[in-house]
């Protein structure tokens, strides 16, 4: 691969409202954006052409090949659909681009394969003609050794017959000569060179050039906004790039999947509509890292706010299910309060005192209410 040092710059135009392109792509349905601020970076790509040279059978093929780099990624397109002027180095602080020349090498070797392939297998082709064409030259030298050398062995056999002595030497004289002749050991080699010959004449050389180096930028937008919902402010970074038509930044802090409808639970985390839950109990949004708390005793999914631990026996219970006493503050699941038998109320199970009046269990209100009757009574007797 062939290199060279040319290079030019080219610069995108976008006449867009960066703001309005932001908030097409991105909504916050349960919080209010108030503050909004953007500044610009820019943004880079990469062109690459390259020429690719096919040398066989002394002639020379050429073919170009266009090769676009963006965000690491070989992508097709030109680009007729944007405003794009001549660019300035000195505005300019160029990236190392090195990794995404050695992306567009790999790119471009994926697309000259298949012409390299057709090439290979038309040279085969011919080089297998070629082949036998030498297989059969030598197959046909030899057996006109054989037929001739079989014509002499006859003639030798009539002369034996016939006793003729000088007529058996020159033919053996011939059988030698023919035999020094026919060199199978040089014969063999010939063909061996002769096939290598070939094999050489039929390769197939491929010569990559990159010819120029196209380094096109544009502005990038990045963004910091605040989202306010009920007094809960969340804020967030985040960039759109406008070639690419994509908003970065914004991960759902449940599942780190990219969000475009951002949900704001009412303990601040910023959500995707997947991850976003409602508490059965007071129907709040809530994401499901905050969601994790159920009743025991109904199963429904309660917030921390909803939940609440029996001081009897230690059981997270929904607000439905619990009772507080009055006197001691404390709260009991419906299982473990008890009813007090005369003013028929759920009470703390351990400040039921015995009744005076009839010797049964009642809560502590409705003993202190018999207490002061038995006082204000006595006064009046």
């Amino acid at each position: 691969m062939e290199n060279t040092d040319e290079r030019s710059f080219l610069k995108i135009n976008f006449s867009i409202n960066p703001s309005d392109e932001l908030f097409k792509r991105l909504s916050f349905p349960n919080s209010e954006v108030k503050r909004i601020a953007f500044k610009e970076k820019n943004g880079f790509f990469y062109r690459f052409n390259f020429e690719t040279s096919f040398d066989y059978l002394g002639k020379t093929e050429k073919i170009l090949n266009t090769i676009y780099l963006f965000n690491g990624k070989p992508i097709k397109g030109d680009l007729s659909e944007y405003s794009v002027t001549e660019g300035n180095e000195k505005e300019i602080k160029v990236p190392d681009y090195k990794n995404d020349y050695f992306l567009a090498k790999e790119e471009l070797k994926k697309l000259v394969q298949g012409k390299t392939n057709e090439i290979s297998r038309m040279l085969r082709g011919y080089l297998d003609k070629e082949k036998e064409k030498i297989e059969e030259n030598f197959i046909s030298e030899t057996k006109k050794f054989r037929n001739n050398l079989g014509g002499i062995a006859e003639k030798l056999m009539e002369f034996s017959k016939s006793g003729d002595i000088e007529k058996i030497k020159e033919q053996k004289k011939l059988i030698n000569s023919l035999r020094e002749e026919m060199n199978f050991d040089e014969i063999e080699k010939d063909k061996t060179r002769a096939l290598q010959l070939e094999s050489q004449k039929h390769l197939l050389n491929v010569e990559n050039k990159l010819i120029k180096t196209t380094i096109i930028y544009y502005p990038v937008y990045t963004f910091s906004l605040e989202a306010v919902k009920a007094g809960i402010r969340k804020s967030f970074n985040l960039q759109y790039d406008p070639v690419s038509e994509n908003v970065s930044g914004l991960l759902c802090e449940n599942c780190s999947d990219e969000m475009r409808e951002v949900i704001i639970c009412n303990s601040g985390h910023a959500v995707c509509k997947d991850c976003v839950r409602l508490c059965d109990s007071c129907k709040k949004e809530f994401c499901k890292k905050c969601l994790r708390n159920s009743c025991e005793i109904c199963s429904k999914k309660i917030c921390k706010d909803c939940s609440v631990r029996c001081f009897r026996c230690s059981r997270v219970v929904c607000k439905d299910h619990t009772r507080q006493d009055k006197l001691s503050g404390y709260f009991y699941c419906k299982d473990c309060s008890r009813r007090c038998d005369k003013c028929g109320n759920l009470k703390d199970p351990f400040t039921f005192k015995v009744s005076k009046m009839n010797n049964r269990e009642i809560c502590e209100d409705c003993f202190r209410e018999e207490t002061k009757e038995s006082i204000v009574g006595g006064i009046f007797e």
